[in-house]
Order: C-alpha cells, then sequence, then structure tokens
C-alpha cells in the first residue's frame, strides 16, 4: 500500500500546479544549465554528456539525459576587450509510471568581457523551445477504486485535454571568472574563482495538462560559486562547490567539496596536459548526501556520483537513491 501511495505521491507532484524544473546533482557538469554566462567558459570548444537516474526501486524510475556544446566565437587574447560565444543546450527528461516527459533545446549566447590578464566578467542569454507530455493511460485514478483496492478493469474516464504542448522560453545570467596562470606551488593558494547568478523561465511559459488551466511555469533563479585551491602544492588541490537555486516555494541547497590529486600537470598552469583523479562529498541540504568520484584524462572527463538520500522520502519503501554519470570533453585544450 505504501508503494501505491508513493507512486500517488509522484504523479501529484509533477501533475500539479507547482511545476518544477529538472535538477542534476553534478552541478558544475551542466554549466548553461546553471547559468547562460557560462557558455563558453569551459574553454575554446566544450562538449558534454550526462545521464541521471533516480527513485529506480519505487516504479519506474526518474531519467534525466542532457547534452551541451558551446564554442567560443573567438580566442581569448590579453589585448582585446573580451569574447563572444555560442552554445546549444538539449535535454529529456521523464518521470515516473505516467511517463510524463519533457523535452527542450535551447540556444545561448554570451560575450565575456577581459577586466584583466586574469579576470573575465560575462553576460548571457538562451531562448528555447520545449514540449511536454503525459501518458495519462498509466496513472492509476480515484474512480478505478471499487472500494476495497485499486481495480485496473474499471474505466477510469480521465480524459487531458493537454496530453502533449509546445512552450517557449528565455533567461539570463552573469558570471564572474577569476584564473591565475603559472602561479607556482604555494600552498592554500587561490587558482581559479567562479561566482554568478542565472534566471530562467523570465516568460513564464504556459506550462498545463489541464484544459482552461493557466499555470504558468515559475521563474527559477540560480547563485553558484567554485574556486581551485592549492592545498599542500600545485599536484593537490580543494574544489569546493556552493549552489542555490529557487523556484517559487522550492529551494534546494547544495555544497562541498572535491580533493583532486594532479597525476600530470599541476595548477601551476605551466604543462600542456593535466591529468587528475578527484574525490568528493556533497550535501543537498534535507535530501541527500552525494559521494562523488573523477577523474581528466587530458581534454577528457568521466565523472560518477551516487546520491544517499537521507530526507523521510528514505523510510518509505526503503527509496533508492540516485547515479549520474557525466562526459566532457575540451576541443583544442
Amino acid at each position: 500500500m505504501k508503494k501505491i501511495q508513493l507512486i500517488f505521491l509522484f504523479g501529484l507532484i509533477s501533475f500539479g500546479l507547482k511545476a518544477q524544473d529538472l535538477h542534476f546533482s553534478q552541478v558544475d557538469q551542466v554549466p548553461m544549465m546553471l547559468n547562460p554566462a557560462l557558455t563558453g567558459s569551459e574553454g575554446p570548444i566544450h562538449a558534454s554528456l550526462n545521464y541521471r537516474n533516480q527513485w529506480k526501486s519505487v516504479a519506474s524510475p526518474f531519467q534525466t539525459m542532457a547534452a551541451g556544446f558551446d564554442a567560443r566565437l573567438q580566442k581569448a587574447r590579453r589585448n582585446t576587450s573580451g569574447f563572444f560565444a555560442l552554445g546549444l543546450q538539449v535535454y529529456n527528461d521523464q518521470t515516473g509510471d505516467l511517463s510524463i516527459r519533457t523535452a527542450q533545446v535551447s540556444l545561448n549566447g554570451a560575450y565575456h568581457l577581459t577586466l584583466n590578464r586574469n579576470s573575465t566578467l560575462g553576460l548571457g542569454i538562451y531562448a528555447g523551445l520545449g514540449q511536454r507530455s503525459i501518458d495519462g493511460n498509466n496513472g492509476r485514478w480515484g474512480n478505478q477504486y471499487n472500494g476495497l483496492a485499486y481495480d485496473p478493469s474499471i474505466i477510469s474516464g480521465e480524459t487531458l485535454a493537454n496530453a502533449q504542448f509546445s512552450f517557449k522560453d528565455a533567461g539570463t545570467g552573469m558570471v564572474y571568472r577569476f584564473r591565475r596562470n603559472n602561479g607556482g606551488s604555494q600552498s592554500w593558494m587561490v587558482h581559479s574563482l567562479t561566482g554568478g547568478f542565472g534566471v530562467f523561465h523570465v516568460n513564464r511559459p504556459s506550462y498545463s495538462f489541464l484544459a482552461n488551466e493557466k499555470e504558468r511555469l515559475y521563474m527559477r533563479s540560480t547563485l553558484y560559486g567554485s574556486a581551485e585551491i592549492s592545498m599542500k602544492n600545485a599536484k593537490t588541490a580543494l574544489v569546493p562547490v556552493l549552489f542555490y537555486q529557487q523556484q517559487k516555494s522550492a529551494r534546494e541547497f547544495l555544497y562541498g567539496a572535491s580533493y583532486r590529486y594532479y597525476l600530470q600537470g599541476s595548477l601551476s598552469g605551466k604543462t600542456a596536459k593535466t591529468n587528475y583523479v578527484s574525490i568528493g562529498l556533497f550535501n543537498r541540504w534535507k535530501d541527500a548526501m552525494i559521494a562523488k568520484v573523477g577523474f581528466q584524462l587530458d581534454q577528457y572527463q568521466f565523472n560518477l556520483s551516487y546520491d544517499f538520500t537521507i530526507s523521510d522520502l528514505s523510510d518509505i519503501a526503503k527509496t533508492q537513491g540516485a547515479f549520474e554519470l557525466s562526459f566532457s570533453y575540451l576541443f583544442g585544450k
């Protein structure tokens, strides 16, 4: 009975008026979904793939996939005032037995103003087209209970006027980035720093499956900060991350850090090749502990993480957490 109740709860959350965006635990691996201004910030050309599987033990798992590609339109030189960048972000999210699917493709643009030899200030925007759909045939409706139990042979009589619809989306953001090149091996030195904010769904698109329903997608605001700090020497680093986002009454606060050890190259920036292994621990406030391992091999980067649910949800049907995989490639590094 608990499982039936939980399935109904998930369907209600996804189907209800307080529609919320998808999310990843590896927030730094989906930069354009984090802040449009991060378009072009990772390097000359950057490509990424992400996959998340959540709550596998409860009915149909929640699955999210994303792919991103962004490139600078000109080289960032010391004697230039800045550079433009373009990006493309695609994602697909499917939740629960009702197969509520949200897919979107967005075009991002950003300009990064050079402040000095180590710092830039970026402004970005995005415009996207999305589609949402639901399969009501897989639902368990109130009028399918015969007074004692759920009976799938009873016709639900439920119809959805907008089982599939499209919507337009837009947003903006700003980011400050600092990077110290050839910083030497001094311990506890900040070698890079990133901080910024983003605003998504500024146009408040219509977002309802119900006829005559005026539900609109609430704006989502994000704050993000990360750094890379040398520890004992330029071969070891601490990479703290802080992330906060809010969408109406829904809030998410994630914080933690990764330890990074350089197998080849270092924080000093004196070598072209950069190979490292990392291990990290993060906390999503009142929701989950997140363990993460990863490595970088030249231009390739892989990360694997797992969410250990610590909220009350873990007591319902012994819910499993979520795992994520991410892969990225930096061209021309």
